[in-house]
């Protein structure tokens, strides 16, 4: 396995177990998640767990079921809810991915979210345990865990993704599948 791939399988390792990447917190000018409280999503039963995308009837990128926990287990601050959805996301992409394209987008927005968890991992530290629920949570559904695996699978024989942009930045204030591009959802 080249360096690279290494690499990449530690860093996906990491945030897809919502592991904590060495940084330092800084401050930044982050628009405020919705007010959970009131705009929360019912959750969504066992519809929730009929397909692999789930439910999301607000479309933000996030499955209710998920919405709906970081709501309640990650605080009020901005940069810890975009990040730990940001993650759902980009790791919600890879269960959707069906190719090593696919595979690669879903990776690529997994790279980022670690580059913006790392830029919060001080703030995030607390939340160790909700994290790790959260994960737990992802692949609920056998299916969900084989097509999780598939896409690893595929990740494992790239030998390059992206670039590492460490630092919390306007890239990081915004959904990953937006700032990086790659909705599966959509095609």
């Amino acid at each position: 396995m080249t360096t690279a791939a290494v690499r990449l399988h530690y860093v996906a390792a990491i945030v897809l177990s919502f592991g904590l990447l060495a940084g330092t917190a800084r401050a930044a000018a982050v628009p405020a998640w919705p007010n959970l409280a009131a705009e929360l999503p019912s959750g969504p039963g066992d519809a929730g767990c009929a397909t692999l995308a789930g439910v999301d009837v607000n479309d933000n990128g996030v499955r209710d079921d998920l919405e709906r926990h970081i709501a309640q287990h990650f605080g009020d601050d901005p940069r810890v809810r975009r990040a730990v959805a940001n993650a759902v996301i980009a790791t919600q992409q890879g269960i959707l991915a069906t190719d090593d394209d696919d595979s690669r987008a879903a990776q690529t927005m997994l790279l980022h979210v670690g580059d913006c968890m790392g830029a919060i991992g001080p703030i995030l530290a607390p939340y160790g345990d909700a994290l790790w629920r959260l994960r737990r949570l992802i692949d609920d559904t056998p299916e969900r865990r084989a097509a999780l695996e598939a896409h690893m699978g595929r990740v494992m024989r790239m030998d390059d993704i992206a670039r590492e942009e460490p630092g919390w930045g306007e890239r990081c204030e915004r959904r990953v599948d937006e700032a990086v591009g790659g909705d599966l959802r959509r095609r």
